[in-house]
């Protein structure tokens, strides 16, 4: 399956229109607050392939009617840009706490997601709404002092926003999420684009598994070129710290984000 003349959104909504649809209640039994993550990148023109390729086994999350979902993160961080130095080190265990809300029903959560030794990603999180985004309250304090003892020293620093598909294989309780349209901005600032031209696929599993589906077909593109839909070590956050702030030095990182550079520059000549 090709991009046509439709725009990607259209192209997008007639390939997941093929898939049953699930909804949030259903969501709710492969929750994976506690799992192994694997992230890929992939242009965008890849998409409806990748719809495709999930026929049969998977089923996609629908909100209000709709498949694909607008999310707005705002991360917080603690002096020194502490999380993010924890990254670009590369250390084992390190953390992000961000808002999250969901612009298809407009809750908000405030998050903590934490990556422990040995790969696997614990999340937690809690409702909350506020007219403040900015500002953490003594409940949300309440809830983050037992995940990090110095929570009153966080302030807002990155905001992101993004496009959401979400994909459920129910038989391998298996969560795929597609996000596309990335922007990003410091806190404060206009938001610019982030990796454009370019998809973060990211598969979550209660236990590694590379003969999921959508991995097996990753592995089965024989266009793939150098990081493009290979396992790689992404994060969203990392990234668009590196986009918006020329400053940060992080030699673990800086390569992926060339090499991410790179990526781009060829999914644009595919858009051409």
């Amino acid at each position: 399956m090709t991009v046509g003349k439709n725009t990607l959104t259209d192209t997008l909504a007639s390939a997941v229109a093929g898939l049953p649809a699930t909804d949030l209640a259903a969501l709710d039994t492969v929750q994976l607050m506690r799992r192994f993550d694997t992230k890929y990148v992939i242009p965008e023109t890849w998409l409806p392939d990748l719809i495709g390729a999930m026929t049969g086994h998977a089923h996609v999350l629908s909100v209000g009617g709709q498949a694909e979902c607008a999310y707005d993160n705002l991360y917080f961080e603690m002096p020194g840009d502490q999380f993010l130095q924890d990254h670009l080190r590369g250390k084992a265990r390190r953390m992000k706490v961000r808002r999250r809300t969901y612009a298809s029903n407009g809750q908000s959560f405030l998050e903590v997601k934490q990556r422990l030794p040995g790969g696997r990603t614990v999340k937690n999180r809690m409702a909350y709404q506020t007219e403040d985004p900015a500002t953490l309250g003594r409940e949300e304090m309440d809830f983050l002092l037992p995940h990090l003892a110095q929570a009153e020293s966080l302030k807002p620093r990155l905001h992101g926003a993004f496009l959401r598909t979400t994909l459920v294989d129910f038989t391998r309780q298996e969560r795929v999420t597609v996000d596309r349209s990335l922007q990003t901005a410091l806190f404060g600032d206009t938001m610019v684009p982030l990796l454009e031209g370019l998809v973060v696929i990211e598969v979550k599993q209660p236990r590694p598994d590379r003969y999921s589906p959508v991995q097996r077909w990753l592995r089965s593109r024989k266009d793939r070129k150098g990081l493009i839909g290979r396992n790689t070590r992404v994060s969203k956050y990392t990234m668009a710290r590196l986009e918006c702030d020329a400053d940060i030095a992080g030699r673990a990182y800086l390569a992926t984000y060339r090499r991410l550079q790179e990526a781009q520059s060829w999914a644009g000549d595919l858009q051409a």
